[in-house]
């Protein structure tokens, strides 16, 4: 039996493309309790079985043999998860990089993620493999897996990090009804990611956080996110940047809006363990705020492992409502952001 299958087409098509209307085209899953199947209704699909939990890591997996790829300039699918989370999709190169692009995941909604090679950041943690070039080479492509990050939050020992990301542990299951490997170029993406069909934002303290509609206080298209904040909870969303996006720049930008006045924190995280703040007060009754912050004025955060930003190595953007914290308030909020911008 063949390690994958696939359906080859015509170039102005799918360069490959994998349906699961008569096999599971080769995605397997990794992990002990992982279970994978084909399903056929209500369309057809792949689905993966896995657990949240302290003790298990659990993975939906495609090898591919190198080139099987090459002349891709996107990596299209299309799944549903039974929990809101965030799902990473890791590609890893043979002879390269593990590179990985993060997508907010609605529960119980059919989600197509669209992604470009510059989507993706390289991964820089101890132990994973040095890539000889600095950008992802879709032809050498040896495996994209699919990851709820949820898996990682639970491990979480940090009571801080838990109040960050609070994660219901339990069985899960992810439905992949599509995954299309194609030539057409996509366009640009955006520090704000609001140019691709998924959002590339994680929720931070239980924020619910959708696409802004008709009715927002900012032109669209915009984030819009509800939360609420006390003393021991916050609000956030936290972008992961894809690899240099902030090299040669010396300020980000942004328009705000929320209900209610607020204080937001912004924190830049580099792949070094560094972490710099600034902050910024938003006036409420949805009235919006042009922010421009200089990199320069960025403070080392008190949890930051160097003295100064590298920025050509700035993996994330996290914006954070920090009144509940830092002023005692206890309020719902709504907070509205577009255009995030680095120049």
């Amino acid at each position: 039996m063949p390690l994958f299958t696939s359906v080859q087409v015509a170039a102005q098509s799918p360069l490959l493309e994998h349906r699961f209307t008569m096999s599971d085209e080769g995605w397997v899953g990794l992990g002990d309790i992982a279970k994978v199947s084909r399903v056929s209704s209500p369309r057809p699909a792949l689905e993966f079985g896995y657990t949240v939990d302290k003790r298990n890591l659990n993975l939906l997996v495609h090898p591919f043999e190198p080139g099987v790829l090459a002349g891709a300039q996107q990596l299209r699918l299309t799944l549903k998860i039974d929990t809101d989370t965030a799902i990473a999709i890791i590609v890893e190169e043979k002879g390269g990089g593990r590179w990985t692009a993060v997508a907010s995941i609605p529960k119980e909604v059919w989600q197509t993620i669209a992604l470009a090679p510059s989507d993706f950041t390289l991964s820089r943690d101890s132990g994973d493999p040095v890539d000889p070039n600095g950008k992802l080479d879709l032809d050498k492509v040896s495996g994209v897996s699919l990851l709820d990050l949820h898996q990682f939050f639970v491990r979480a020992e940090s009571q801080a990090l838990q109040m960050f990301v609070p994660v219901v542990p339990g069985p899960r299951t992810l439905w992949l009804s599509s995954f299309l490997a194609d030539a057409k170029a996509l366009p640009p993406n955006s520090l704000d990611g609001l140019v691709r069909p998924q959002l590339g934002w994680m929720a931070v303290g239980g924020l619910a956080l959708k696409r802004a509609t008709a009715g927002s206080p900012l032109p669209l298209p915009a984030l819009e996110a509800s939360y609420s904040v006390a003393a021991t909870k916050v609000g956030g969303m936290l972008r992961p940047l894809p690899t240099g996006a902030l090299t040669g720049k010396t300020s980000l930008s942004f328009t705000a809006a929320v209900l209610k006045s607020t204080t937001l924190l912004v924190q830049l995280e580099d792949e070094l363990g560094g972490k710099a703040n600034a902050t910024v007060e938003v006036p409420g009754v949805r009235v919006p705020k042009k922010v421009t912050l200089a990199l320069s004025d960025f403070k080392p955060s008190d949890d930051s492992k160097r003295d100064k930003l590298d920025l050509s190595r700035v993996k994330q953007v996290l914006i954070l409502d920090i009144s509940g914290l830092t002023e005692s308030v206890e309020q719902s909020n709504t907070l509205w952001l577009a255009n995030l911008e680095a120049k």
